[in-house]
């Protein structure tokens, strides 16, 4: 073969070799990642819940053990002087007074007494009713004395008429002393349970450290 024919078979060759091959798929171009902060931001930012400033608002806030307070038993619960531990709101208690809007109850630091009870009323003239229902219910008679006389009642201030400041004691089914005490102006009913049948003592658990003349029961006051 001459070197015309052979030159031009190879030329030939490499050029079926050419179009057979398969085309390079075009180059990528390189990713780009957008900066991520190293925490992703929350949704929304928390806000704190104001505290009502009406104590009859049924509105959660934190109270003692985590438990949910109404901003009534936290008003309760804020007033409270001395005596109470572990309380906890006293919605559906069978000593909670029907027209109660708010309550709580509490074991006393005291070991001789099962129980004190701390109710919110919507009025002065609610809350009489309730304790003049109570103390009827119960055969105590009115105007008749103190707890140091017995099962007795009457009120804790001078007045004419049927005075709203009142104190009263009476004993249970179950041998144990009781004392009721409404502190007007507050609508606040407050109750003690003895675990034993000593009517002096509950009275004066009620009034330990009272500084004025004629004074209130010391275990509860309007928050400051």
């Amino acid at each position: 073969m001459s070197r015309i024919a052979l030159a031009a078979s190879l030329v030939a060759v490499l050029a079926l070799a050419a179009c057979n091959a398969a085309p390079a798929a075009p180059s990528r171009s390189p990713s780009v990642v957008p900066d991520r902060p190293s925490t992703p931001p929350s949704a929304s930012p928390v806000v704190a819940t104001p505290r009502p400033t009406d104590p009859e608002t049924p509105v959660a806030t934190a109270g003692p053990s985590g438990l949910d307070y109404t901003a009534g038993e936290r008003y309760l619960q804020d007033g409270i002087r001395r005596g109470a531990v572990d309380c906890a709101p006293a919605a559906g208690s069978d000593e909670m007074p029907g027209a109660a809007i708010a309550g709580i109850e509490c074991y006393s630091d005291d070991p001789s007494l099962a129980r004190l009870g701390f109710y919110l009323f919507d009025s002065d003239a609610d809350m009489l009713d309730a304790y003049r229902f109570e103390m009827s219910a119960e055969g105590v008679a009115f105007d008749s004395g103190t707890c140091h006389d017995g099962e007795h009642e009457g009120a804790y201030t001078p007045g004419d008429g049927f005075v709203p400041s009142r104190q009263g004691c009476f004993m249970d089914d179950e041998g144990r002393a009781n004392y009721r005490a409404i502190l007007p102006g507050d609508h606040v009913y407050v109750s003690v349970l003895s675990g034993r049948d000593d009517m002096s003592y509950v009275q004066d658990f009620a009034w330990l450290g009272n500084q004025d003349t004629p004074g209130r029961p010391t275990l509860w006051a309007a928050p400051r």
